[in-house]
């Protein structure tokens, strides 16, 4: 995997005139090394990776809510395959990094979003905070640049690469996405643009710059339909990172008023706002996939729609909306929590796949997969070389296409960190089969840790604790969590010496 082709490109140009310069031109020279690069190109696809913000699992008609209104969402489903049991962290900047890099982010020691007490360089200070009785680790501020991404993985074989909206991985532009492969930036480094959703707000790369009651959905849309179709030659690789439906709660007046007059208050999903957030949101879906169609590179394109985590379930809205819609923001029942905790509506997230190559069309899948899986993905479509051995992820091409064997394995978080959010003790997680180990880190009785163990096959909602009634199943999964914390080196919490 190369990092910098260009210079490589240019050192063998080089090369290739100065050992020819008797009988070749440099125009020849060039010309070679350009008929290399084509071919290369040959067969390869675009891919588009369409991220939503904070949308939980059921908020979509795809997953069963009947007020959320989705119908693009419902068509991409119908082309694809949707995954029933997706997960991703508890929170969005180590999912960007799960997604980007196709690694657990407790590699890089990121565990919480990037706020202003996030570290360079993370540790496990010397004392706990405030009355804490553990010592929480802290978590990491930026992607290092040393890790390699998908877009960078696929610039080296010929990708055009753009990334446009909520980056926060890194609000220093040296950490942008212009530094880990993307060669086109329309992003916000921290999680939002200054001034809220509508115009006028700051955002970096946005030409000409929003005007006053622009909706930021629709014009990260618009920019990307353009970036489509204004393309070169070469496939691309898109990042639409969007913004909804992440606080703060804004939509347009219309949007929410059509869905206000349409609410069951009786309903789990009863928020308006919300509502229109992902009706903004489910519009922007349709029109990129109308410009592909427009284009004629729908059978050539592969788009993947995933969130970066589970949705709030708690009332979060401020201001006259909140007044007006006193309801929590959404529900992600039948699963238990949300946003912020390890409980599967904090971690299981919608994601649906279409491609040239899926053959698996309108159907669901079960197996559990993962955010790390995305990356490998990716690079197989893309035909590019990755480290295989410092990826996590596993490639989702042979359940895609059914054309080999999808191999099981365990799947882990680490969230070591007491958050208000959600009322949530920091604590880590393996699946492993239907079965699901939870460690509440120093929660039990005496200091020591408390765990919960659950039947996910039969016990979606992670209501019956087994913990109690299988101890050897509880000790061997724990054994096998912190063989794994090791071998990430992942920073795990202590309790304070008295």
């Amino acid at each position: 995997m190369l990092r910098n082709s260009s210079r490589v490109v240019f050192a063998f140009a080089t090369s290739a005139f100065a050992t020819s310069a008797c009988r070749t031109s440099i125009y020849a020279a060039l010309a070679y090394v350009f008929s290399m690069c084509t071919v290369a190109l040959a067969g390869q696809p675009s891919i588009i990776v369409f991220l939503v913000d904070d949308m939980g699992w059921m908020d979509s008609s795809v997953y069963g809510s009947d007020y959320y209104a989705t119908p693009n969402l419902q068509r991409l489903s119908d082309a694809g395959v949707t995954f029933t049991q997706a997960y991703a962290q508890p929170l969005c900047s180590p999912s960007r990094v799960a997604l980007l890099t196709g690694r657990y982010p407790s590699r890089i020691g990121m565990h919480q979003a990037i706020t202003g007490q996030s570290k360079p360089v993370p540790k496990l200070p010397a004392r706990p905070r405030g009355g804490d009785k553990v010592i929480w680790p802290e978590s990491r501020s930026h992607l290092p640049l040393s890790e390699i991404t998908f877009a960078e993985t696929v610039c080296d074989v010929g990708y055009e690469t753009w990334f446009l909206g909520k980056w926060h991985l890194g609000a220093g532009q040296k950490y942008w996405p212009n530094q880990q492969g993307f060669d086109k930036v329309i992003c916000v480094g921290g999680a939002g643009p200054r001034g809220g959703y509508f115009g006028p707000n700051q955002i970096p790369g946005l030409k000409p710059a929003s005007a006053p009651g622009e909706y930021i959905c629709e014009r990260l849309t618009n920019e990307a339909c353009q970036l489509i179709r204004n393309r070169n030659e070469k496939p691309f690789l898109m990042l639409l990172s969007h913004f909804n439906v992440h606080s703060p709660y804004e939509a347009r007046e219309e949007d929410i008023e059509r869905f206000a007059n349409q609410r069951n208050v009786d309903s789990e999903h009863n928020n308006p706002v919300m509502a229109a957030m992902l009706w903004a949101m489910d519009k922007s879906l349709g029109s990129v996939m109308q410009c592909l169609e427009d284009e004629g590179l729908t059978n050539d394109t592969w788009l993947f729609f995933i969130s970066d985590n589970g949705g709030v379930h708690w009332n979060n809205m401020k201001g006259e909306l909140a007044e007006r819609f006193p309801v929590p923001v959404t529900s992600n029942l039948p699963l238990r929590g949300g946003k912020a905790c390890f409980y599967e509506g904090g971690v299981r997230i919608p994601m649906i796949v279409r491609g040239p190559r899926v053959v698996s069309v309108g159907e669901r899948c079960d197996t559990p997969v993962h955010l790390i899986d995305v990356f490998p993905t990716i690079a197989s479509i893309a035909q590019a070389k990755y480290d295989s051995k410092a990826v996590d992820g596993q490639d989702l091409v042979p359940l895609l296409t059914r054309a080999g064997e999808f191999p099981s394995r365990k799947l882990y978080c680490h969230f070591p960190r007491r958050t208000t959010l959600a009322d949530t003790v920091g604590g880590s997680f393996v699946r492993d089969g239907g079965f699901k180990l939870i460690r509440h880190w120093f929660a039990g009785e005496g200091g020591d840790h408390k765990y919960e163990l659950f039947d996910l096959e039969s016990d979606i909602g992670e209501n019956d604790n087994l913990a109690g009634r299988f101890p050897d199943r509880v000790q061997a999964m724990s054994k096998d969590l912190d063989r794994w914390l090791v071998e990430t080196n992942a920073l795990v919490p202590k309790l304070a010496t008295p």
